[in-house]
């Protein structure tokens, strides 16, 4: 049981990515507390972890308000203990609201920007002082490919996710003397399930759908001890697709 001992904290627990991620480490003894704005949806997620015999703590969180941050890490460190890992999967792209960069509403833009990268830098700043004080600890960062190679109809988005990639690399600096590691995995399209997966196989070089599963297994990666001399690291999970140009597939 590589996690045995351990404890944490997946944001956006109750969605697809998340609860994938949550799932993969219970199953492998961590303790998980899965924080979400959609209590519902990561109590779902907990109950269907703990009946696999894993030890799960479905969290409401707001992570664009501080306090509802430092609530939720305390109700943690109370019922769980402290945090030895926090991965920042709560996000998105307001797809319904995606616009041209000049006529984008400035309180979306906000929404954006407070969800996608302000969200995670309150998340750290919750439990990193922590993580210095016993000198250990692990952060996982979940950026996307439009942050590497940017995406029309999406700069607020893009600026967000771009900028997640820049603070894993300064903060992975800043925390490495003090034995945390903080890296961060982009993917491509995953699909959810009300999109068509199928059409999503000619978006990338291995022709196939990516899974919530191939995401979540970088991630447990990167929090096991073998990717201990691994940081400020971003792993691109696409199936090739920002490589470049594809060849037109009918």
């Amino acid at each position: 049981m590589k996690y045995q001992n351990k404890v944490a904290v997946i944001t956006g627990g109750g969605g697809m990515l998340g609860s994938a991620i949550a799932r993969q480490l219970a199953a492998q003894g961590a303790s998980v507390a899965l924080a979400d704005m959609n209590l519902d949806e990561a109590r779902k997620r907990a109950d269907e972890i703990v009946s696999a015999g894993g030890r799960a703590l479905p969290l409401s969180v707001n992570v664009c308000d501080r306090e509802s941050i430092n609530t939720m890490v305390g109700t943690v460190r109370e019922q769980l203990g402290e945090i030895d890992i926090l991965v920042n999967n709560a996000g998105g792209s307001a797809r319904s609201q995606c616009s041209l960069f000049h006529e984008a509403k400035d309180e979306v833009i906000d929404r954006i920007i407070d969800v996608n990268l302000k969200g995670p830098i309150y998340c750290i700043r919750a439990v990193v002082e922590q993580m210095v004080a016993r000198r250990s600890g692990k952060i996982i960062n979940i950026g996307s490919i439009v942050g590497v190679q940017g995406l029309a109809y999406c700069a607020d988005y893009s600026a967000a996710k771009g900028g997640i990639i820049a603070i894993t690399k300064t903060l992975a600096m800043e925390l490495g003397e003090f034995g945390i590691n903080v890296n961060c995995v982009s993917p491509g399209l995953v699909p959810r399930p009300d999109q068509d997966a199928e059409s999503m196989r000619k978006t990338n070089y291995l022709r196939r759908i990516c899974s919530a599963d191939d995401v979540a297994n970088v991630v447990v990666f990167l929090l096991s001890s073998e990717a201990d001399f691994i940081t400020g690291q971003n792993y691109v999970v696409d199936g090739g697709r920002s490589l470049g140009l594809m060849k037109r597939v009918d």
